[in-house]
């Protein structure tokens, strides 16, 4: 019984041990894998998490859309490129995807840019390199439209609505 507890405890303590040894490939392919994941799914709140804190703002810009206007039909990873002199790496995403505007199916293919950080890797920058470039576009901060209606005159059709 002793015995049999000993090898259990020893075959998760080693367990853990190769999981934290994984080579810096492997993270970096999870990485960019769980990253498009989770933007695929509409994850952003997790999605940049995985992105570096001076490029989050501008990512969650040009993902804006992603779940609500744009739907993504599929992603591939086209290829990772790791260049161990700078701790840096690029990656290449194929992605297809709609805009449920108009329901027209298009390609774009991002090229992403990483920098290693700690154990991990996180995304540092984004952009689109061929096809569809709406991908990524930032939608325009909307402005009061001259025709809409001051507060007074809401209120004054709200009272002209309920008196009816």
């Amino acid at each position: 019984m002793l015995r049999s507890l000993f090898l259990v405890c020893m075959a998760v303590g080693l367990g853990g041990c190769v999981m934290q040894n994984l080579s810096p490939e492997v993270r970096l392919r999870d990485s960019v894998v769980e990253l498009n994941d989770e933007a695929r799914w509409g994850r952003m709140d997790i999605a940049t998490q995985r992105v570096a804190p001076g490029f989050r703002e501008q990512f969650r810009r040009s993902h804006h859309r992603w779940g609500r206007d744009i739907r993504i039909a599929d992603t591939e990873i086209l290829g990772v490129k790791a260049d161990s002199e700078e701790g840096g790496a690029v990656s290449r995403v194929a992605i297809r995807w709609y805009d449920q505007r108009s329901m027209v199916l298009a390609d774009t293919v991002l090229r992403q840019t990483w920098q290693k950080h700690k154990q991990t890797f996180i995304l540092i920058s984004e952009a689109v390199e061929s096809g569809h470039p709406g991908l990524l576009a930032i939608p325009e901060v909307e402005t009061p439209s001259e025709h809409a209606p001051e507060p007074q005159d809401l209120e004054e059709e709200a009272v002209v609505f309920g008196a009816g």
